[in-house]
């Protein structure tokens, strides 16, 4: 969404989901960004954090929301390759957004790649995000799909849980294992929900370091098999969104 657009509005149907999703127990974010949105699009929004920020937050609002997921994924611009700074705009729009939608009432999270937060590896952005801004976000839906050496590695995945916990501003607590729902929803990355359990859930929760699990994508668990299952081994009894 550009600066000078208008915000979307939701129709009548998806405002009846959202309640129906609430009455339940789940809370619901918005999502911000995403695989299909261009570098310049982001280039085009440097300098209107602040008005960008408020059109998110009247949005959430607006239709009784829970929180904002930032979904970037321009790479480029953490290894100055492109024409803004992707860490100095994903801080300054995660402050702004904090000042409108407060702690505790609402949620920030971003979903990063696992590669954003190596250090010194030439695209760790989030490393110096989280230096800056860790105190204002809620948690990370790290994408371990689509992500090699991490991609239908558990064992990669729970060294990265371990070495990302002990960033500046970042504890394993707010990280969220990202795992595709189906061999569909991603090119790699797909683990059988049961491995899922015994060799990445398992071993963190006798680590003590598990706070959540996130699924891409939600549309693809229809029955809420993946969902269940997972909140059954980390004994959640309503897995939310």
């Amino acid at each position: 969404m550009a600066a000078s657009e208008t915000p979307p509005t939701l129709n009548t149907s998806t405002i009846d989901a959202i309640d129906e999703l609430h009455s339940v127990g789940n809370r619901i974010h918005i999502s911000f960004g995403g695989g299909t949105m261009t570098s310049e699009a982001y280039a085009g929004l440097t300098s209107f954090e602040s008005t960008i920020a408020n059109s998110i937050a009247d949005f959430v609002i607006k239709y009784d929301l829970d929180g904002i997921d930032i979904d970037f994924e321009d790479t480029q611009a953490f290894m100055n390759s492109a024409t803004y700074n992707g860490v100095d705009l994903l801080v300054k729009l995660t402050s702004e957004l904090r000042k409108l939608l407060p702690s505790g009432k609402f949620s920030i999270t971003h979903a990063p790649q696992p590669p954003y937060l190596v250090p010194n590896n030439g695209m760790d952005g989030y490393v110096d995000v989280m230096k800056n801004v860790g105190d204002q976000i809620d948690w990370l839906n790290v994408q371990f799909y689509n992500n090699p050496p991490w991609s239908s590695n558990p064992a990669e995945i729970i060294r990265a849980v371990q070495q990302f916990g002990q960033l500046t501003n970042l504890s394993p607590y707010q990280i969220m294992v990202g795992l595709p729902v189906t061999t569909h929803d991603a090119a790699t990355g797909y683990i059988p929900v049961n491995e899922v359990i015994s060799d990445i859930i398992d071993p963190l929760n006798n680590m003590k370091i598990l706070e959540g699990m996130m699924n891409w994508q939600f549309a693809s668990d229809k029955d809420g098999t993946w969902g269940k299952a997972i909140g059954n081994a980390m004994g959640i009894n309503n897995p939310g969104t």
